[in-house]
């Protein structure tokens, strides 16, 4: 859901892009350059969103598992250990 938001602003700023450089530039071949350009950047950053999201997914995913808490409580605990006096000593 949040890709599709996301596609469609990007959809809208590039499309706004390429009007200005329909009604700007007057060069066909400069033109054609330009809207190439643009076309990259919408796939470039298609992309990117998507793989911003599904790495939020996965990072989400690790921290909601518990077995995660419990691993760094246990690594926490064992550097504590490790600097904390030894009992008779």
């Amino acid at each position: 859901m949040f890709t599709t938001f996301a596609n469609t602003a990007i959809d809208t700023i590039q499309s706004t892009k390429k009007i200005a450089v329909e009604t700007f530039v007057k060069h066909d071949d400069l033109a054609k350059s330009l809207n190439s350009f643009v076309d990259s950047q919408t796939e470039y950053t298609k992309k990117a969103v998507e793989n911003g999201f599904n790495t939020a997914k996965s990072v989400m995913a690790v921290f909601s598992d518990p077995k995660f808490f419990k691993d760094i409580t246990a690594s926490a605990q064992d550097q504590i250990n490790f600097w904390l006096p030894k009992k008779g000593k």
